[in-house]
């Protein structure tokens, strides 16, 4: 295999989210969430990995890797602790963020919503209240205008389906944690009506930003059995918000892994039966999407390479995402906003993003439209319900002394993103036998 060379103004970056990598976010329906009884975080989030107060030093070492690109978020429970009351200092203190990712030569991307909510927001009724797209689109305009015109990438909400699924019918762990379709359907709904909000109002107090929504999404795998469950669990993780995307100047591709879903051939029929029958659709839909292998408490196939995740250790499934995202949208551009693996072997993160980087050149090489990959993440965090159980980040934490360590992996990303190209020698170091031992 030759080198492939990747082309000039390419992304190439790495990620954080405020709750993750920030600390003492008190104001958040997080926060709560964790100390909630019966809740299933399985640790506090607490001071984090100290980023609030840390980030000159986090970004000012990610430059020197050789990435380009900080995607980080910022967070709404800070910015605005009390209905209509925004805190000048909070929003000040992202604005230094932006300058500080700027004077580092690096193209900040911010994410205005990660998940997290304020906590009279959340009391209100979060995004099922008919409100909260006002209110977001509010605070979007707040946060735009206090940031100034060098932000270059915005996402508006990351991941609306971990939001909508994980906290009404995944069982992912996420609040409200209840199992309501109708809900469902109402924070969807507010969801895509903030999303197109905030996009408005990007385009019109910032023309020559570029906005996008963040979207999960997933490699499938089925066969005539499982075909009915794929297609749900398709539509209400994914294409519920692919299609609100239709007006974003670029789609934020966020993939891990790959879903198997093998059924004998009635069950199709009867799963189509069984979500048709609306009184009963709390029970059977936990019931279809629990079908498939990566829902919470499931592993990959049995004998599988997986990750601490559970997941199946499947670089490929980027590209595959990509490709069928294209299909969609074939004049759109892409940004891989969100791509990783977790793991405590850093050789299989060297192997992850060396598999996952070729794969995702040769759909750019068939004419899909790839402007960056932004790793997640840039530093070990907290991962909300698993706690700090996993480590995604390129650079490790010390919780105990906040030190910093560089993994092997990071400098071989910089290196990547350095020179544009992926070299021949960092292919067969990161893919060789010894290397892709599993977990």
């Amino acid at each position: 295999m030759t080198g492939l060379t990747f082309p000039t103004g390419f992304l190439w970056g790495a990620a954080t989210a405020a709750y993750q990598v920030e600390g003492g976010n008190q104001n958040s329906d997080w926060w709560d969430w964790e100390r909630a009884p019966g809740s299933p975080v399985v640790e506090p989030a607490g001071t984090a990995v100290e980023h609030y107060t840390r980030y000159p030093q986090d970004i000012a070492l990610l430059a020197s890797l050789g990435l380009n690109t900080y995607r980080f978020s910022v967070e709404w429970a800070r910015i605005e602790p009390s209905e209509g009351t925004f805190d000048t200092a909070e929003l000040d203190h992202y604005r230094r963020m932006v300058e500080c990712v700027r004077e580092n030569g690096l193209i900040p991307m911010v994410t205005l919503n990660h998940f997290t909510l304020p906590r009279w927001l959340a009391a209100g009724g979060g995004w099922a209240s008919k409100r909260t797209p006002a209110l977001f689109e509010r605070y979007t305009r707040r946060v735009i205008e206090a940031l100034g015109d060098g932000v270059p990438w915005y996402c508006t909400i990351n991941e609306p389906t971990t939001v909508a699924t994980g906290g009404y019918v995944g069982g992912w762990g996420f609040p409200p944690g209840t199992t309501d379709m109708g809900q469902w359907r109402r924070v969807s709904a507010g969801l895509i009506d903030g999303h197109k909000r905030a996009l408005a109002a990007i385009h019109e107090l910032r023309p020559g930003a570029r906005a996008g929504l963040a979207v999960y999404s997933s490699e499938r795998v089925t066969n005539a059995g499982g075909q009915a469950a794929t297609d749900f669990g398709l539509w209400i993780n994914e294409d519920v918000f692919l299609e609100a995307a239709a007006d974003d100047d670029f789609i934020g591709v966020q993939t891990y892994t790959r879903v198997h879903l093998f059924r004998p051939r009635i069950v199709s029929p009867l799963t189509r039966v069984a979500l048709a029958i609306r009184p009963l659709e709390n029970k059977i839909v936990p019931r279809v999407l629990g079908m498939q292998t990566s829902a919470p408490g499931k592993l990959a196939l049995a004998g599988t390479r997986t990750t601490q995740m559970g997941w199946e250790f499947r670089p490929e499934a980027l590209a595959q995402v990509v490709r069928r995202i294209a299909r969609v949208y074939p004049e759109k551009d892409l940004v891989v906003t969100e791509n990783g693996v977790a793991t405590a072997d850093d050789r299989e993160r060297e192997e992850y993003i060396v598999r996952a980087l070729v794969a995702l050149h040769a759909a750019m090489a068939d004419g899909i439209r790839v402007r960056g990959y932004v790793h997640w993440s840039l530093l070990d965090n907290f991962e909300w319900a698993h706690g700090y159980t996993v480590n995604f980040g390129l650079i490790g934490v010390d919780r105990a002394t906040q030190e910093r360590s560089v993994k092997p992996s990071a400098v071989m990303l910089g290196r990547i993103a350095r020179t544009g190209c992926l070299d021949e020698a960092t292919i067969r170091a990161a893919t060789a036998p010894e290397t892709a031992s599993g977990t």
